[in-house]
């Protein structure tokens, strides 16, 4: 059914009247508008809680991209700018993800995306805010935006390795704990094996990994914990190593460097975690492997902050990781944005907002019982 609203126009038959015709008005739909509010509010909602395109939902209603947009950012900026939105916040998680991929004209631009991870709160993870940068000023530049007792309020926050968030968070949040996010961590002691391996892999045999090289076919085992190790992939893994490592063995140093690291986050205690990273610190500093000593100097600037993780119950940065993940998914269905006012908007309608939306009542209370 397609509803079609006609407006009268009045017309005075007197020659004395000061305004001689004029047009029916409603509530429900502003002047020269080809949508109800109600319509426009719908579009909203569909952009924003479904995450469908604007494109798609345009052509559903049977308008323009740039009408449907207007509806989007009429309904969705009042609940994005709403200053309750942010508070109850007592924990941030801070990551950075590509808003635009490097072009002829142009390099890598990256945003930062702040999420709430507020312990005590129901549901899933929130997108506080983006800001159009990665850099530390434009980080303090946003704290100081807010309000005081917002500042006060935040006790604890997790970021990834990038130095300029914690020097960020030292100015603008003193008073606040910073976490070194163990995922970060131990992906960092990972992407040494890789780059000690192709380092290898070149000086051995002058090319990039092949099929059938015994370094390139153990790169996944390399990569995995020594827990989920079954004798088969223990096997292969040693097989690979004997035969395409060096004669000091820089690889398997290396692997049992990122294993270790991996194991501090598993310590009972604060004391014992410092214990176990200087006792890593002084291996990777015995092994003399390049990418070692450079995995470990950047640790050791953090270390204040990667055993903070045991004074705040082991908080961790993975909801900013599934935050990032439905960011991407975003610029997935919109095919890329460039317009960050627009990019800015659709994520925070989509992962930053409670709809509150009455779900329909499933037909069905189970399963339907299959037919023999």
């Amino acid at each position: 059914m397609t509803l079609v609203r006609v407006k009268r126009v009045w017309r005075c038959p007197h020659a004395l009247c000061p305004k001689s015709t004029w047009t029916e008005t409603s509530e429900v739909i502003a002047p020269r508008a080809c949508l109800t509010q109600r319509a426009r509010a719908e579009i909203c909602r569909r952009v924003g809680e479904d995450g469908a395109s604007v494109a798609a939902t345009a052509r559903d209603f049977g308008v323009g991209w740039a009408t449907a947009m207007a509806g989007v950012r009429q309904h969705g900026a009042p609940r994005v700018d709403d200053p309750a939105r942010l508070e109850g916040v007592d924990a941030v998680g801070l990551d950075e993800t590509a808003f635009q991929a490097a072009s002829a004209t142009r390099s890598t631009s990256f945003v930062t995306g702040i999420v709430d991870l507020t312990r005590h709160r129901v549901g899933p993870a929130r997108l506080l805010d983006v800001i159009d940068d990665r850099s530390a000023s434009a980080l303090v530049s946003w704290v100081d935006q807010r309000d005081p007792a917002w500042r006060a309020a935040i006790t604890t926050a997790a970021l990834d390795p990038y130095r300029g968030y914690a020097s960020a968070l030292r100015a603008a949040l003193p008073h606040a704990v910073r976490v070194l996010d163990a995922f970060h961590v131990t992906r960092l002691g990972f992407a040494a094996v890789d780059d000690v391996r192709r380092r290898i892999q070149r000086e051995q045999t002058g090319h990039r990994g092949r099929r059938d090289d015994p370094l390139y076919r153990i790169r996944r085992l390399l990569r995995r914990a020594h827990t989920h190790h079954s004798q088969r992939s223990w096997q292969r893994l040693l097989a690979g190593l004997d035969a395409g490592d060096t004669t000091d063995e820089q690889l398997a140093h290396t692997w049992i460097a990122a294993q270790d690291l991996r194991l501090i986050f598993s310590c009972p205690d604060r004391a014992r975690a410092a214990q176990a990273l200087y006792r890593w610190l002084a291996y990777c500093a015995d092994a003399d492997i390049p990418e070692l000593t450079r995995l470990a100097r950047t640790l050791d600037s953090g270390r204040a902050e990667l055993l903070a993780y045991f004074d705040t119950g082991g908080i961790s940065n993975g909801p900013t990781e599934a935050v990032n993940l439905l960011i991407k998914k975003i610029k997935r269905v919109r095919h890329g944005f460039r317009n960050f006012d627009n990019y800015r908007l659709r994520l925070l309608l989509y992962c930053g907002v409670d709809w509150n939306t009455v779900r329909a009542t499933p037909i069905r209370g189970r399963l339907p019982r299959l037919a023999a």
